[in-house]
């Protein structure tokens, strides 16, 4: 059982708990191997040694008292590595845990052994038996059970976890997965930046891996700006893009996204935003010379929408072009872009580029920011200095 022992802390308002403890944290004087206490009125934070200083500043957010109190021990509560003794691969979508298949968890040294305890075995003409290939099977279920127990275990908000046993795949971009542990379901609201996003995980796409990115691009929105979102899925860029003020155009092929899309506009409170269901080759072409933003986050084969997308933007408007890239030609869809700006009489001028994240070995999930001047034909920019993000 955990004891308290007295240490020091500050006693401030409950009202101002949050904000002092975001600042204590920022000045390293939060000491975070002792938990928070409160009554009903006041709040208790254990602290280390705060000088004149750092307190003068605290006060600014209000007044507060140094003493001496009783702080319980913070418990430690053991990571999936520590279970496990290995570190499984796996994203949280709301209380749904996905994790990776186990063949993608296998240590480097030991798949080298694997292969070459295999090569010994075809050389020596020796076929592996049914019985064999059940017990490897048997493993396998046992140990993506035992990656289960250990994300459950240690993190309390997971309900679900679920493995994958399709790539995304199809136009919907959809993915297949089975149930190994908890509530038997792919359903589940996801929270991101303040909002909230109704999934079902099998029906439509969604991934968590791009909440950096979706911020970045929504801290170029201004106020009053229309955003065209070709690919929406459930609404993640689009609501975003909302929240800042824009006037937004969503729309997506998949029927189950865009009722999602439409569930979450209600959920969250989203008005100014128009819902299409269709195909974007057709539906962008409405909007000709109306966004000030497009965003073409369909990484596989956007390439094959740059003309309705660049005759939607506004001339000076931003394109925001995803793809799936080898590392060794980052940006190899620049030439098809600068064919498209010729076909529409337009001049791109790239503002970024860079890596959103890892998609598969040697292969990146790479965005490219470019703008489109339609007030003369001709010269395609030269693109600045890559970034990495």
């Amino acid at each position: 059982m955990s004891t308290s022992a007295v240490s020091r802390g500050i006693k401030v308002k409950r009202s101002y708990g949050e904000r002092f403890r975001k600042a204590l944290v920022e000045t390293g004087a939060f000491d975070a191997k002792r938990k928070i206490r409160s009554d009903d009125s006041n709040i208790f934070l254990p602290v280390h040694e705060i000088d004149d200083e750092a307190a003068a500043r605290l006060r600014l957010i209000s007044d507060f008292e140094f003493l001496e109190t009783e702080f319980l021990p913070e418990e430690h509560f053991p990571t999936p590595e520590e279970l496990l003794g290995f570190r499984p691969s796996f994203e949280i979508v709301g209380d749904i845990a996905i994790a990776e298949e186990v063949e993608t968890n296998v240590v480097e040294a030991d798949a080298g052994a694997a292969a070459e305890a295999e090569g010994k075995a075809k050389a020596e003409g020796e076929a592996t038996t049914d019985n064999e290939t059940k017990e490897e099977e048997n493993a396998d279920a046992q140990q993506i059970e035992q990656i289960a127990s250990a994300l459950m275990a240690t993190n309390r908000s997971i309900r679900t976890v679920i493995v994958p046993i399709s790539d995304v795949e199809g136009e919907f971009r959809t993915r297949r997965f089975r149930h190994v542990a908890g509530e038997e379901r792919t359903t589940t609201i996801h929270k991101e930046h303040g909002l909230r996003y109704r999934i079902d995980l099998q029906r439509a796409y969604f991934t968590p891996r791009l909440g950096t990115e979706r911020l970045r691009v929504a801290k170029q929105i201004r106020q009053g700006d229309t955003v065209l979102d070709m690919f929406a899925g459930v609404g993640p860029f689009a609501f975003l893009m909302a929240k800042k003020g824009a006037r937004v155009i969503a729309m997506d092929k998949n029927p189950v996204a865009v009722k999602y899309m439409r569930e979450n506009a209600r959920l969250n409170k989203i008005e100014d935003i128009e819902i299409l269901e269709g195909d974007a080759n057709e539906l962008a072409l409405s909007y000709a010379d109306t966004a000030d933003h497009v965003i073409m986050n369909l990484p596989h084969s956007a390439s094959q929408f740059l003309i309705p997308a660049m005759k939607a933007a506004k001339s000076g408007g931003i394109i925001h072009y995803y793809a799936i890239s080898p590392e060794d030609a980052l940006y190899g869809d620049w030439a098809m872009i600068a064919q498209a700006a010729e076909r529409v009489g337009a001049k791109a001028e790239v503002v970024y580029q860079g890596v959103v994240r890892s998609y598969a070995p040697h292969r990146l999930n790479v965005v490219i920011d470019f703008r489109v001047d339609k007030s003369q034909k001709g010269l395609f920019l030269d693109p600045p200095q890559r970034h990495r993000i």
